[in-house]
């Protein structure tokens, strides 16, 4: 699980959704409350078996970052830490196949805020690779550029999780000078800043774009997207297969399909790499 924050519509949140189950590895890629709101009663109601947060952020430098005090989630991050310490606690998961490799940057000799001090977290499974980037802004992605092993992984990244909702101080240029997704995803709620929509025309011009499902003109081209918000299309479930291509379902498809021509549409590209449906 990536973070465990709660959307305010429809008022899901994962402590009720995953009740009663058990959780390998919460990773919690920013301190701040959106990330964490539902911590405190994601820990009593789900087994979590393993935590991983930025291992420069102690109990105390988080203290440090929020002068102003701590909401719920992030005083239970705080007592957490406290008992704790900070990194990896637990014990690390078998993920199998899949990769999981995490950049940060240091509390305190590069950043002394919550954002820039987020995980840039990159999944990979084979030929595929997501990267998702927290709350990180323009500074720390610039940061992790330094690293020759982020870029190298950057170079293979076919769908990028925008840093901080999609908002303006998340955006990083030169992040595309190495990458080129196929796709960009934005999760937010709401709108709450004029600067989210111009993003979303902001990451279109950066990515490739992928077809979409159920488009097809006379010529059999399809449509394409290029960024996909949660604000906009809800739930957004991206299945991978093992020659590295993929299908992205976004809640509102979901409802307008059946399962079967999903499967379908993913079987019939399923021996091609280079074939994403959408």
């Amino acid at each position: 699980m990536i973070d465990c924050g709660r959307a305010k519509r429809p008022g899901w949140s994962p402590s009720v959704h995953y009740a009663g189950t058990a959780i390998d590895l919460l990773v919690i890629q920013n301190l701040d409350e959106d990330h964490v709101e539902d911590l405190s009663e994601l820990l009593r109601t789900v087994t979590v078996r393993s935590v991983f947060s930025n291992p420069t952020v102690t109990a105390s430098a988080l203290a440090s970052m929020k002068p102003d005090g701590m909401r719920t989630g992030v005083s239970t991050a705080h007592n957490v830490l406290r008992d704790f310490g900070p990194g990896l606690i637990g014990r690390w998961p078998d993920t199998g196949e899949v990769q999981v490799v995490h950049f940060y940057c240091r509390f305190g000799t590069h950043f002394t805020e919550t954002n820039d001090l987020s995980l840039a977290t990159f999944f990979r499974w084979g030929n595929f690779t997501i990267l998702f980037g927290g709350d990180l802004e323009t500074a720390g992605w610039q940061m992790m550029l330094r690293n020759q092993e982020f870029q190298r992984l950057l170079v293979g990244t076919q769908v990028f999780v925008t840093s901080h909702h999609g908002r303006e101080n998340g955006k990083c240029a030169e992040l595309f000078q190495i990458m080129r997704p196929d796709i960009a995803v934005i999760s937010d709620d709401a709108i709450q800043y004029g600067t989210q929509e111009k993003s979303t025309q902001w990451y279109r011009d950066k990515v490739k774009g992928i077809p979409v499902l159920g488009t097809e003109n006379a010529y059999g081209i399809r449509d394409k997207r290029h960024v996909l918000t949660t604000r906009r299309d809800g739930t957004i479930s991206i299945a991978v297969g093992a020659w590295g291509n993929y299908l992205v379902t976004p809640e509102k498809v979901q409802n307008e399909l059946t399962l079967g021509e999903i499967l379908g549409a993913f079987g019939r590209n399923a021996l091609s790499k280079d074939s994403q449906v959408a």
